[in-house]
């Protein structure tokens, strides 16, 4: 035997040659390969018949994902800042200039990765197409699940505990979908309630409550008794305000005199004669625009980031001419944090319920709904078959298929099929 032969020391005994059991020397040389092969930070166990103590989150794979992309080096960037992606080494360009080859190192394995190349027959997934689906071991899935929102990515269904393992899924801007998963524990189940910042009430606010509720029944299924939608899983209100065609909103607070102070202290102010109603105070922004707040019951749980049923607001877009002061006010009154977006002056705010869009430089300010709909092209014909007109038809977007629309008052919106 070499004496590089780690197994040499096992033949000494008082000077006495052992060959060691043939069986055992084959076990083990197998383990030390497998432990030469095993990704950093994975420890090889040296106990030969005792069972692994827990399985890990996310298996080694058994085949190495290989992903095709449209735009290779800003998916790149995409999953280092959001997915935790570490890149490794130098991506491989083609003389054409797309990139060939790129290695990202995330979940205690690798991910390959390049652009996609039609002569190849490699596509990256189309729109609302996806074949397959990859589960990425995070220490938080709730946090990941955010992080990754706030980049840009379609959250397909929110952190669920099952199977001894709290899980998200979401839809990266380049189309694949990743199930982010973390081990079970009291800190990732902890935000189930209502946060300061959240929003807990949404009023449609227009010249013709009446004529609103027969549109929007008709359009989206809505269910509306005494100005209130009875069949949607968050709160929703419609309220006749002459002139007035946007999205008012209630949204949560720790201490209502608080909130005042702070609406002061950032440049708004408080209405004269303002009282408590239904638990809200109603407040305006530095820039005109009214607002309410509220301390919710401890046991009210916060809302999906995108809700996805027939009828429901799955986001909100928030048009302001000055996206600094709206920042800087919401951020003290609210304590709202900022990413930003995927268009010029756009913001995204962190973990809001639901998912809000800023958008800087609008001519006035506007709140602008999404409304998820299970068909988006028959949707479309109820629009126009309700008086409403469509303003930019369907199309496929990276999260979603959309069509942006008016009501028969005026009142922008947009439907999105999931």
């Amino acid at each position: 035997m070499s004496p590089r032969d780690p197994l040499a020391v096992l033949r000494a005994d008082d000077d006495q040659p052992m060959t060691p059991d043939a069986t055992f020397t084959e076990r083990l040389r197998e383990r030390l390969r497998r432990g030469v092969d095993l990704p950093e930070g994975v420890d090889m166990s040296v106990t030969l018949d005792a069972p692994a103590a827990a399985a890990p989150a996310v298996e080694r794979p058994g085949a190495l994902p290989y992903l095709a992309v449209a735009d290779a080096p800003a998916a790149i960037d995409w999953y280092v800042e959001h997915l935790g992606a570490r890149l490794r080494g130098t991506p491989i360009t083609m003389p054409d200039g797309r990139i060939g080859h790129a290695e990202l190192e995330m979940g205690g394995g690798a991910v390959y990765l390049a652009e996609a190349f039609a002569e190849l027959g490699l596509s990256a997934p189309a729109p609302g197409a996806v074949s397959v689906s990859l589960m990425l071991a995070v220490d938080d899935a709730d946090a990941a699940v955010t992080a990754a929102a706030a980049g840009g990515a379609r959250v397909q269904r929110e952190p669920y505990d099952a199977h001894g393992s709290r899980t998200g899924v979401v839809i990266d801007p380049f189309g694949h979908r990743w199930m982010l998963s973390s081990p079970l524990s009291v800190e990732a189940v902890a935000p189930e309630r209502v946060r300061p910042g959240h929003v807990v009430y949404l009023s449609l606010w227009c010249p013709d409550a009446g004529r609103a509720a027969a549109f929007y029944s008709s359009v989206l299924g809505w269910v509306v008794e005494d100005g209130q939608v009875t069949n949607l899983s968050h709160r929703l209100g419609i309220s006749e305000a002459p002139d007035r065609r946007t999205i008012f909103a209630v949204y949560a607070v720790d201490d209502l005199d608080a909130a005042r102070r702070a609406t002061i202290d950032a440049g708004g102010r408080v209405p004269e004669n303002t009282a408590e109603r239904h638990g809200a105070v109603d407040l305006v922004d530095a820039q005109g625009v009214e607002f309410a707040v509220t301390v919710p019951d401890a046991s009210q749980r916060r809302g999906e980031m995108h809700p996805s049923g027939h009828g429901e607001l799955t986001y909100l877009t928030v048009y302001t001419p000055d996206s600094a002061t709206h920042r800087d006010f919401y951020g003290r009154v609210l304590g709202w944090e900022f990413t930003p977006g995927r268009i010029d002056d756009g913001w995204e705010v962190v973990d809001s319920r639901p998912q809000i869009g800023i958008g800087g430089g609008a001519a006035t300010s506007e709140a602008i709904a999404m409304w998820a709909v299970d068909d988006i092209e028959a949707a479309v014909e109820r629009v126009v078959a309700a008086g409403g007109r469509v303003t930019d038809p369907v199309s496929r977007q990276p999260y979603a298929t959309t069509a942006a629309c008016v009501d028969d008052q005026g009142i922008r919106f947009w439907l999105a099929q999931y």
